[in-house]
């Protein structure tokens, strides 16, 4: 058994060779290398001995977004996987996606955002990680944590420096406020020990210990 390995700019290409029946299965990751479960795969992929070995292996990943498998006459098997993206950690034991897929979390990926919330509020932060990731000055910020309470709704940490209160409502209005107050701090190279965004008339930053 050999193993090649090729890498690219946006994927990531495996070829296993002399696979049982198989002369050689090319598996082609679309998205690149993102997960310790894909080398899984690889080991499983190496002792198949059918199609629907195969197959039955692609449908049980549950990172996988899509597939695409072609059986040639001359016994080389092509596979082309799309892999679903993660947004963020939920809980410590999921990932969630843009589509709000959930999969399980492998210990890989910790650079992520990690969200503690009950299921009903992951909407709510799908949409809080999506606006701090497609605004410039936000995501010069190295978020590390999200922390729902009903008792006081959304907190959003900053390392160990900064806590920022959402409260329950994740308004437009709100993330406005959450846009021009770290605006402020950045241009300002003033990093507060906490921004309340709660106020309906403004916001207080705190920059006691």
């Amino acid at each position: 058994m050999h193993i090649y390995k090729l890498f690219f700019l946006s994927f990531f290409l495996v070829i296993l060779t002399s696979c049982n029946q198989y002369k050689n299965i090319e598996i082609i990751f679309e998205d690149g290398f993102i997960y310790s479960s894909q080398k899984d795969l690889i080991t499983n992929l190496k002792s198949t001995n059918s199609k629907e070995g195969i197959k039955e292996i692609l449908l049980n990943q549950d990172w996988i977004e899509d597939f695409k498998v072609v059986f040639r006459i001359n016994g080389n098997v092509k596979i082309n996987i799309i892999t679903k993206i993660p947004l963020f950690i939920w809980n410590d034991k999921y990932y969630i996606d843009r589509k709000l897929n959930t999969f399980n979390f492998d210990k890989t990926n910790n650079y992520l955002i990690k969200v503690f919330c009950p299921s009903n509020q992951i909407e709510d932060a799908s949409k809080l990680i999506k606006y701090i990731n497609n605004t410039e000055t936000l995501s010069k910020f190295s978020f590390n944590k999200l922390d729902f309470k009903y008792s006081s709704g959304w907190t959003l940490f900053f390392e160990d420096t900064l806590t920022i209160k959402f409260g329950k409502d994740i308004s437009e209005a709100r993330l406005n406020s959450f846009k021009q107050s770290l605006n402020y701090v950045y241009e300002n190279d003033s990093i507060p020990s906490m921004i309340d965004l709660r106020y309906k008339d403004g916001v207080a930053l705190n920059y006691g210990k």
